[in-house]
């Protein structure tokens, strides 16, 4: 006797099997656009100053509007219904990950820079050069590390927030790669009206990459993006105070030790981001 057949809706179908779900995919068309907003705005506003058109002076009250436009172009992007401040992941789920987050931040970006101050020193690509009154830099990097973080926000919202939460199934390496190459391209129209020479230039851009994954990291080690939007004002702040207090000028050192160094410098700064990596609990990247 033969077993009656299944009924046909016991039986498998292609809409039955598994699929990758919402949460597991990367949004790719709204990256696009958040890319391209956060770029054009980097450009529209940096062009007048690139082009000669604005006295660079001005170029100061420009650049905290430039740093909005990640911001911005979350604002245009993301899904509506949710709470605005889960998209740009300014909830700290986590006090105690949040304490530690900004703690890793507070020692990497102190830590990164004075040993690649003391490399350069030490291998003579960029002698040791004190000037002004170092006492009165360590009194005034306090105040600016906190205005810097405050301008950060406007881009770690949207470059470590809302964006590396989107490409977080990508895993963290390329997801973190690509935020790096998204925000360095974003930086280009920036530098390009800055008028830096061609060594400043790659310079400024291979740290912003090499730093990407250090504050990715960070953004995974807190749960939310307050350690990095910390990091970044360490960044604009400490590291500047630094290398325009204590070393001889980028574009007084000899050529081409210089870039040996900014290779170096990216080992650190990678190097930060992998051990950062090592401290955040395995079920951290992405997690909401």
């Amino acid at each position: 006797m033969r077993p009656a057949p299944r009924p046909a809706s016991a039986r498998p179908s292609a809409s039955a099997r598994p699929s990758v779900s919402d949460a597991e995919r990367v949004p790719l068309g709204r990256v696009a656009v958040f890319a391209a907003s956060a770029l054009a705005a980097s450009a529209l506003l940096s062009a007048p100053f690139a082009l000669g058109l604005v006295p660079g002076e001005a170029l100061g009250l420009v650049v905290p509007l430039a740093q909005l436009s990640p911001l911005l172009a979350v604002l245009l992007v993301r899904r509506r219904g949710g709470r605005l401040r889960d998209a740009l992941d300014l909830v700290a789920r986590d006090r105690g990950r949040l304490f530690i987050g900004v703690a890793a931040a507070i020692a990497a970006f102190s830590l990164v820079p004075v040993l690649r101050i003391l490399l350069g020193a030490g291998s003579g690509v960029s002698p040791w050069a004190p000037s002004g009154s170092l006492l009165a830099v360590a009194i005034a990097v306090p105040a600016a590390a906190a205005l810097q973080s405050l301008f950060a926000i406007g881009e770690e919202t949207g470059w470590r927030g809302w964006l590396q939460l989107r490409l977080a199934p990508w895993g963290f390496w390329p997801a973190a790669l690509t935020v790096s190459a998204m925000w360095a391209l974003w930086h280009l129209p920036i530098v390009l009206a800055l008028g830096f020479g061609a060594r400043e230039a790659i310079a400024y851009l291979i740290v912003i990459v090499a730093v990407g994954p250090l504050l990715s990291a960070l953004r995974e080690l807190g749960a939310c993006v307050w350690p990095a939007v910390a990091g970044h004002g360490l960044l604009n702040s400490l590291r500047v105070a630094l290398e325009q207090n204590l070393v001889v000028p980028l574009g007084e050192r000899p050529s081409p030790g210089w870039l040996l160094l900014e290779v170096a410098g990216c080992v650190l700064w990678i190097g930060a981001a992998v051990a950062v990596r090592r401290l955040t609990p395995r079920a951290a990247p992405g997690e909401r």
